[in-house]
């Protein structure tokens, strides 16, 4: 009688594993499908391209930017783009005036020179300029005067010139780090940083009979 309980309980106890494995591999089918499903649904994510932001970033400043997702950048990029505008129209705006100055006024110490009765001129270029003196006052109707004002105007206009001129430059450098800084960031686009990443730094200290007592700081990086 022992003999058959025992036996009955080996039977019972197969079925009841063969039906659990059963079980689990009917949830292990399950799951897989289930996963396989939501993988199809899923869009395929395309990955990051470093390349293509380069060219948008050439084509149009600040797409570059927008394809990395830093929208934020592009009211930097621009207003910086539109000041240097500003300068660069400005800076050539005040070099045509003194250059037009400049040429006038070397063209009457020319007359001048050729003929001592040449008279002044009206509405020359150099009047449109701001000053506050009057070349038509005796007191500027020396030579020295004359010499004076022809090299105030060569410089001015020099300086004008070269201050677009550093103006184009400046536009040229902004052009050149809109590619690069939309490069770089695109390769670390995709790049991931650990949550287990971390720095510690703790005091420590130690003894040997060799050396002695000593004091450090013992630094620990977990990633």
């Amino acid at each position: 009688m022992k003999k058959v309980a025992v036996l009955l309980l080996l039977v019972l106890w197969g079925v009841s594993e063969v039906t659990a494995s059963e079980r689990r591999r009917d949830t292990l089918e399950v799951e897989s499908a289930a996963d396989s499903l939501v993988s199809l649904l899923q869009p395929e994510k395309k990955p990051h391209s470093p390349h293509k932001a380069t060219i948008m970033a050439m084509i149009l400043p600040g797409s570059g930017q927008i394809y990395n997702g830093q929208w934020w950048k592009v009211p930097i990029l621009y207003g910086g783009i539109a000041a240097d505008i500003y300068g660069i129209t400005w800076n050539n705006q005040r070099f045509k005036e003194y250059r037009d100055a400049y040429v006038e006024w070397v063209q009457y110490l020319e007359a001048l020179a050729a003929n001592p009765d040449t008279p002044y001129p009206e509405n020359p270029a150099w009047d449109e300029i701001p000053k506050n003196f009057d070349l038509r006052d005796e007191r500027y109707q020396t030579s020295d005067a004359r010499e004076w004002f022809r090299t105030t105007l060569e410089n001015r206009m020099t300086s004008f010139k070269r201050n677009r001129d550093l103006c184009y430059i400046v536009m040229a450098a902004i052009y050149a780090i809109n590619i690069i800084d939309a490069t770089v960031y695109a390769h670390f686009y995709d790049f991931e940083i650990d949550d287990n990443l971390s720095f510690h730094w703790r005091p420590t200290s130690s003894y040997s009979p060799l050396t002695g007592g000593m004091v450090g700081v013992c630094l620990t990086l977990n990633f």
